[in-house]
This record gives C-alpha cells, sequence and structure tokens, in this order.
C-alpha cells in the first residue's frame, strides 16, 4: 500500500504539543462565496502606434521569474527587501509564534521575532531548491543555536510575482534533524526525552507551499495517550485512564491523508499490564486506528523512495564577520578526530591525562582528540534501521565541546555488522560521524570532516 503518494492538499499543523515544537502549514482559502473573477476591458481599440509602443514597454517591463526570485533571495539576506508571512500567519486567526505573526520582516526583524538576535551562539543557513514544476527555487532558511542548545526553526519561502512569502514554519530540537533534498522533499527526525521517536515527511511545491506525506511514531509507555487525540472527534476523548501504560510498551503510529495505522511492538508479560495495554489498543481501533504487521509498518513507513542528493546548505555569516555587500559565505570549521578504540594499543596507552566524558562501565574505554576548538562532539545510542539503511538515534549519552589536544575517554560496545553506537561532530558547516564497530586492526580511527550536504 502506497497511500504516500496520495499527498494531501491541506497543509496541518505536524508537531504534537508533547513536542517541545510546531510548525504551521495553513491551508490557501478564496473568502467565502468567491471562485473567480472577470475583468472587463471598456476602453477603445489603440491604434497601431500605441500598439506598437505598449508592446515595445512590455517587452522592456518583462522579467524572468527564475531570476527574479535569485535576486530577491539575495536582496532578502543582504537586509534590502521584506518577506510576508502571509502563507505562514492567518490575519484573521492572529496566530503567532514568539513575536513573529502575520506581516512583513527584513532578515534582521525575522530574526528578532524569533530571538536568536538574543543568542549569542546562533547561526543561519540557507539552502535553494527547486521544489515545484514551475523552474523556479525555493529557499530554505534555518536559525540554530551552536552553543549547546536545543532548538532551531525553518522557514520555507517561496517567490510570488517578485515577493517573497513564507508559506511553511517547522520547529525542531536541532537543526540536524532537517534533511532537505533535492527531489523537492523534506525529512525531519526526531527523538524526544518523552520517549517518542518522530519521523516527518513533508512535500515543498511551487512557492514553497508544503503538504505532508506522511508522519511515523514510535511511543513508549504512556505517552501513547497521544494517539487518540490523533483520532479523536470531540473534546471527550482525552486518554484519561491510560496513565498507567508500562514504559516498555512499544506502539507505532503511521499517519498519512488523515488516516491512522498503528502496530504493537511489546506487550507486558503480566496480565494486569498487558489487560491495559490490550484495553487502550481497542479504544484507538474504535477510534478508527487500522492495526497492521509490522513489515507492512516498516514498509509504508520508509521515506527511501522520496529521497535523491541532500541539499547543500550555506551558513550565513553574521554582521561583525563580513559586510552586507559581501552576501553570504561558509563558516571555516574544518576539523579531524583521532578515535582510538583499543586499550590494547600503545597508542591509546601513550596518549597521557586524559578527561572521562562517559564513565558507564559498559563496554569498551575508548579514547578521542580532536585537532581543533569548538567542536561538537556527541555520542549517540540507537539502533540500524535496515529499510531506511541509516543509523536511528535514540538518545545521547555525552555532548561536549572539544579543546585542540585534550584527550577524551568514553565507554561503548563495538558490534560486528550493525552498529548501537555513534559519534557524531560538528563545527561551522562540516560534519563527521562515526558507527562503532569492530574491525580487524581496531587501532586508530581518524575521522575526517565534510561539508554537510554534500556527497
Amino acid at each position: 500500500m502506497k497511500n504516500k503518494a496520495a499527498l494531501t492538499a491541506v497543509t496541518s499543523i505536524l508537531c504534537a504539543s508533547l513536542l517541545a515544537g510546531c510548525s504551521y502549514f495553513p491551508a490557501i482559502k478564496l473568502p467565502e462565496g468567491e471562485t473567480t473573477m472577470t475583468l472587463v476591458s471598456t476602453s477603445s481599440k489603440p491604434s497601431e502606434s500605441e500598439t506598437v509602443t505598449q508592446t515595445e514597454t512590455a517587452a522592456t517591463e518583462a522579467k524572468n521569474p527564475v531570476e527574479e526570485a535569485d535576486k530577491a533571495f539575495a536582496d532578502f539576506l543582504e537586509g534590502k527587501v521584506s518577506l510576508s508571512t502571509s502563507g505562514c500567519f492567518d490575519k484573521d486567526t492572529g496566530r503567532k509564534y514568539l513575536e513573529l505573526g502575520f506581516g512583513d520582516y527584513t532578515f534582521e526583524e525575522l530574526k528578532r521575532a524569533l530571538r536568536f538576535d538574543e543568542v549569542s551562539g546562533s547561526m543561519a543557513r540557507y539552502a535553494l531548491v527547486h521544489c515545484g514544476d514551475d523552474g523556479i527555487r525555493e529557499m530554505a532558511l534555518c536559525f540554530a543555536r551552536i552553543d549547546g542548545g536545543a532548538r532551531s526553526v525553518l522557514c520555507l519561502i517561496g517567490c510570488e510575482n517578485g515577493k517573497l512569502v513564507m508559506n511553511g514554519f517547522l520547529e525542531q530540537q536541532r537543526a540536524d534533524e532537517y534533511r532537505l533534498y533535492d527531489s523537492g522533499y523534506l525529512k525531519a527526525d526526531v527523538v524526544t526525552s518523552e520517549g517518542v521517536n518522530r519521523s516527518v515527511l513533508i512535500r515543498i511545491e511551487n512557492g514553497g507551499k508544503c503538504s505532508e506525506v506522511f508522519t511515523y511514531n514510535e511511543y513508549r509507555g504512556a505517552v501513547a495517550k497521544a494517539i487518540i487525540k490523533h483520532l479523536s472527534k470531540s473534546e471527550e476523548e482525552t486518554g484519561e485512564g491510560f496513565e498507567g501504560l508500562p514504559k516498555e510498551f512499544l506502539i507505532r503510529e503511521y499517519i498519512s491523508d488523515g488516516k491512522v495505522m498503528i502496530n504493537v511492538g511489546d506487550y507486558s508479560r503480566y496480565e494486569s499490564e498487558k489487560k491495559l495495554e490490550q484495553e487502550f489498543v481497542d479504544k484507538i481501533k474504535s477510534l478508527g486506528a487500522e492495526e497492521v504487521p509490522f513489515e507492512h509498518m516498516m514498509n509504508i513507513a520508509s521515506a527511501k523512495e522520496y529521497l535523491t542528493k541532500e541539499t547543500k546548505w550555506t551558513t550565513i555569516k553574521s554582521e561583525d564577520e563580513t559586510t552586507a555587500s559581501a552576501g553570504v559565505a561558509e563558516v571555516a570549521g574544518k576539523f579531524s578526530i583521532s578515535v582510538y578504540p583499543d586499550p590494547s594499543k600503545s597508542e591509546y596507552t601513550g596518549l597521557g591525562n586524559v578527561v572521562t566524558v562517559l564513565c558507564s562501565g559498559n563496554g569498551t574505554d575508548m579514547r578521542f582528540v580532536c585537532d581543533s576548538d569548538d567542536v561538537t562532539v556527541i555520542l549517540e545510542k540507537g539502533f540500524w534501521d535496515m529499510n531506511a539503511d541509516s543509523f536511528v538515534k535514540e538518545s545521547e549519552l555525552f555532548n561536549i565541546q572539544t579543546k585542540a589536544g585534550t584527550v577524551y575517554q568514553f565507554n561503548c560496545v563495538p558490534q560486528d555488522v550493525f552498529p548501537y553506537y555513534r559519534l557524531r561532530a560538528a563545527k561551522g558547516n562540516y560534519s563527521a560521524e562515526w558507527l562503532v564497530l569492530k574491525s580487524k586492526d581496531n587501532g586508530v580511527t581518524e575521522i575526517k570532516s565534510s561539508m554537510k550536504g554534500t556527497a
């Protein structure tokens, strides 16, 4: 079943209230009672000389819409023009996010409205990609914290008749949770502390307008009550009575085109808990959810067929680093990390004093050294998704900022085939990662940074 291809025309709020985020994808509506307008000219027919003059004027004024859009994006980043949020925030509802609402904003005004001007460790980056069928590129503009905070927003902007309009808006915890592809699809993967793994696939169309292809959630324990809200037709259906679902209880949810499918992963061994879990499953099925086998759930929730080459992002330097006329430029951030995964090797023992960043007693003690200051290094625990052929993060075990030459030590378990751990590093517009796997020569592994989004 491939109902992902039937993209919904009505855009929606994607991030539920249990996540620390939100998104706005408004539907486009005509005023009530209006369907079309006909303009009738009452002027007399122009003379031949007037016709020639009008034709020459029209040819002079005609603009290439592709070049016009690219110029508008460049002018916006340099503070020369504003964009409108009219496609993202409805003035009649008064919907706002922080200080951002219906109206026009320059680049700096947008930063202030989103309060990224208050964060010294914040970064802005953008990407241009052909998302629709009109040949005009759209802009994805991302603001993110890089000082250890967990907050980022993504603005999706199109050009309509030479004017920039924001037609999509999302908030996630981290900027690297967004994956933008040349095929015009945006994938956002979220792991929260509340026991929810979420994957959202969005199609970006002409003008930056968006529609949700599907949302896939994995819930642990009582937070699965959120499914009832997705299915509820009335305010009375709140999920009350299911606060005691055990943490081991796993339920998967797939939402597309207004339909909800579920799959239960782990029922409890204890009859009292299993009874409550079954009551919950029966409840959400009575509200319209369809229960499907695990293989079917993994098949329809795979985004692999939609994803092509990942789009390259360009980092925008702050005002104290570049002039407005200089436009945008990459942030220098090249680095390399040497990982020493075998305590029996002389390279490992000869490193000298170390800083312990994780001492769980689980697995092997490993060490790493970075050749650059201020690289964010994160050790993640998770699993390998064979359908997506990628690592899926479940939790972070540490998150540090490096000092060049300092030796850091941590524990984890290297696997033979599929990794349980990933060491990830980032600085500016460069990133690198290492999947913790066993090798024949378990010596020194050097991780070199590369531009994000490049092949």
